[in-house]
């Protein structure tokens, strides 16, 4: 087993010693590229030395007769004449010599570097500095985890009527698409009102069915990719074309499915508005609202009692509800930012720094 670099996508991919120097598929980027044939090294015997040349016989030495220099006449000093410089043409005018353009202020606290110091600016007044490195192999695993964490809240209560600090009444999303309601019956008798209301609970399966199934399908896909990242898609037909394609859909499926539930939880699921209704149709408010027609300070009267009796009930939302759509919509930004982190390819990862 041999590892390669796929040019198209700059990749490491491993390719068996059966493929050198054929063509091979990049299971990354999907293109193909032409394997080099493995290299298979050749001892070469060094070869024998040859005998060292033989050196010539010295010739018999002969004094020479001294022989005379000739002594070289003192040079006479001349004074040097300066060239004469060329006079311009009538009418010609000198440009004036170039200017070096002034440097640029530096910004306030901003220290420039010299060529001695060290590449990255310093900050002035700041004596400590905390950083934070972004790593690839977590944020391309954090879409799954978080997308499977927000479709196991979905079986948590998200709204619920509490009475001294525990729930009587709750609901859960899958609840609301058949509308139905959890029930406390040792406290639902101090909770005010007949409970009638319990037989007008509305099911909310126009936004939460979808909502479940892009769920499932993002969640799938994001493990998909983590389960069959060394596996040549090829092999599976149905998929092979959007392969290349599935982190933008998990991040596009995560999107739809947080705008449907945000959409839901504004509306409010049947429970709370079963609870509404039931008040807002008191006969004894209903009365009240009829006598302070035209009067803007009885109808804020009326109001006012309106709040104070659904206050009673003492609607909340809960912490499974905040955690499913902090993980969702954390999802959507770590799919969107790993499609940049694996092109980084051997880069060193980002950091976020933070001076003080």
């Amino acid at each position: 087993m041999i590892k390669l670099i796929c040019p198209k996508c700059m990749k490491p991919v491993p390719v068996a010693d059966d493929f050198t120097g054929k063509e091979v598929t990049c299971p990354n980027c999907m293109k193909a590229f032409d394997a080099p044939a493995r290299y298979n090294p050749a001892v070469i015997a060094e070869p024998t030395p040859a005998p060292p040349p033989v050196p010539p016989a010295k010739p018999p030495e002969t004094i020479a007769p001294p022989t005379q220099v000739p002594i070289a006449p003192e040079p006479r000093m001349s004074p040097e004449v300066p060239p004469e410089k060329p006079v311009p043409p009538p009418g010609f005018v000198l440009p004036p010599p170039p200017v070096a353009p002034a440097p640029h202020a530096a910004p306030p606290g901003l220290v420039l570097a010299s060529s001695a110091s060290a590449p990255t600016p310093q900050m002035q007044g700041y004596t400590h500095a905390y950083g934070i490195t972004i790593s690839p192999k977590v944020i391309v695993w954090l879409p799954a985890v978080l997308l499977t964490i927000t479709f196991f809240c979905t079986f948590f209560r998200w709204t619920g009527s509490y009475l001294g600090g525990h729930p009587v009444y709750s609901q859960s999303p899958w609840q609301a698409i058949f509308a139905g309601v959890s029930r406390n019956f040792a406290l639902e008798v101090n909770m005010p009102g007949s409970g009638a209301w319990l037989d007008k609970v509305a099911s909310d399966w126009a936004l939460l069915v979808p909502y479940m199934l892009l769920l499932m399908i993002a969640a799938g896909i994001a493990w998909a990719d983590r389960g069959f990242r060394g596996i040549d898609p090829r092999r599976f037909p149905p998929i092979a074309g959007i392969w290349p394609w599935r982190k933008a859909l998990i991040g596009v499926l995560a999107s739809l499915a947080l705008i449907l539930v945000t959409a839901q939880l504004m509306n409010g699921f049947g429970m709370e508005r079963a609870i509404r209704k039931m008040v807002r149709e008191n006969p004894d408010l209903a009365k009240a609202r009829e006598d302070a027609a035209g009067s803007p300070a009885k109808l804020a009267a009326v109001e006012n009692k309106e709040d104070s009796e659904l206050a009673k009930y003492n609607l909340e939302e809960t912490g499974w509800r905040d955690l499913a759509l902090f993980c969702n919509l954390l999802a959507i930004v770590t799919v969107f930012l790993s499609i940049p982190m694996e092109k980084r390819g051997d880069r060193p990862p980002p950091r976020i720094v933070l001076h003080y």
